[in-house]
């Protein structure tokens, strides 16, 4: 696919149109990073839509827990969002482990460079999305 010079689906470039000046950059990239992984999940995963929203909720909680946007997450603020998980609301072993994996492929999705997440994150921010749930 990507060899053609075929974005592949999820891709920033289908997501993001290019040079248009946003009014809420970094609101707008989110929203399509996480458009893109949904559409990657589905068309190229064929997961269920209800398993695309949990994965996309667990997104959202650590955005809110550390109010940061991914390109800015480091591997503390996922220990942070863990050990609260843990300790303040008790969730289950299995539930830490699942948010685990959905954050793990996020991030995954975000750091190839097939998607190009990498790239227009560097261009508009300076900065750019890392792996940051690590075993």
């Amino acid at each position: 696919m990507v060899d053609r010079g075929e974005e592949p689906l999820g891709s920033a470039r289908l997501e993001l149109v290019g040079g248009v000046a946003l009014l809420h950059p970094e609101d707008a990239v989110l929203k399509a990073m996480l458009s893109g992984r949904a559409k990657q999940q589905l068309g190229g995963r064929r997961l269920l839509p209800k398993t695309i929203n949990d994965r996309e909720s667990v997104i959202r909680r650590l955005i809110l827990f550390c109010d940061k946007y991914p390109w800015h997450w480091m591997a503390s603020d996922v220990d942070e969002f863990m050990a609260t998980l843990i300790g303040e609301e008790r969730k289950a072993k299995s539930t830490i482990r699942s948010y685990q994996v959905a954050l793990r492929q996020f991030c995954n999705y975000i750091t190839s460079p097939h998607y190009r997440w990498v790239e227009i994150c560097e261009e508009r921010f300076g900065t750019h999305p890392t792996q940051v749930c690590h075993e």
